[in-house]
């Protein structure tokens, strides 16, 4: 994917402020103003569905090819999903006018959020088909894997709970679903550690949701999830040391 100019990521890093991300920590409420955008460099966004008895499904997730408070900079100062990390890690924020002015301007970091806001959709629009057609075994395949890819790791640190929520399903549905993937072989799976140890084969037991959204990412991403709007991050320290 094509780098911001030097003068786009210069008007952004100047204002970024390095933060540490904790597990289960709110980025955004649904129906609360998005103060901040917040661009991962290690860890693991999750965008939930809720509804009014506090009642939850996962939709999509981003990894340090993109960025939460998407909403914020289309003129839509809230949003009715919650957003939160589910990977711990680390990134930057950034007050969400001020991304919001430079996305106006137009440029490639335009571009980039446009193809964002794309890639979001089509997650979100495979998740509603997937938990209507696809079984639990199934998906839970594809969301370990995507969780995967967007964190860049194989092994995961993902309770229970979150995959009960991640799925939309009760906790011993979880606990099935995840045993038999266990027992064939394709993950280990051990309080709330779940490290990938087949992914050929875990890739053969997820449904086709997996590829589907897989494939856009390497199409509009090129080399997948690691060239993203985050260059703008890694840019911040050779802007200080330059300036």
């Amino acid at each position: 994917m094509s780098q911001l100019p030097e003068a786009e990521y210069a008007a952004l890093a100047k204002s970024l402020v390095p933060i540490d991300f904790s597990l289960g920590q709110k980025l955004s409420e649904p129906n609360e103003p998005i103060e901040y955008v917040y661009f991962l460099s290690t860890g693991l966004i999750s965008t939930d569905a809720v509804t009014k008895n506090g009642d939850s499904v996962e939709v999509g997730v981003i990894g340090r090819e993109g960025f939460s408070g998407l909403a914020a900079l289309l003129d839509q100062p809230q949003m009715s999903h919650a957003v939160m990390i589910q990977g711990i890690g680390n990134g930057h924020r950034i007050r969400s006018s001020i991304v919001r002015d430079e996305f106006k301007k137009g440029g490639v970091l335009q571009q980039l959020v446009h193809t964002f806001s794309y890639l979001q959709m089509v997650q979100v629009t495979q998740s509603v088909l997937c938990n209507r057609l696809h079984e639990v075994e199934r998906r839970l395949a594809r969301w370990l894997l995507t969780s995967a890819d967007r964190m860049e790791a194989e092994e995961l640190n993902l309770t229970q709970e979150f995959l009960a929520q991640m799925l939309g399903v009760q906790r011993s549905t979880v606990t099935v679903a995840a045993s038999a993937l266990q027992r064939a072989g394709f993950i280990s799976y051990s309080r709330g550690r779940i490290h990938i140890l087949n992914r050929p084969n875990l890739m053969k037991a997820a449904c086709e949701c997996y590829n589907t959204v897989s494939e856009s990412y390497r199409r509009l991403l090129k080399h997948g999830p690691d060239e993203s709007l985050t260059y703008v991050v890694s840019q911040t320290d050779s802007i200080r040391r330059n300036a």
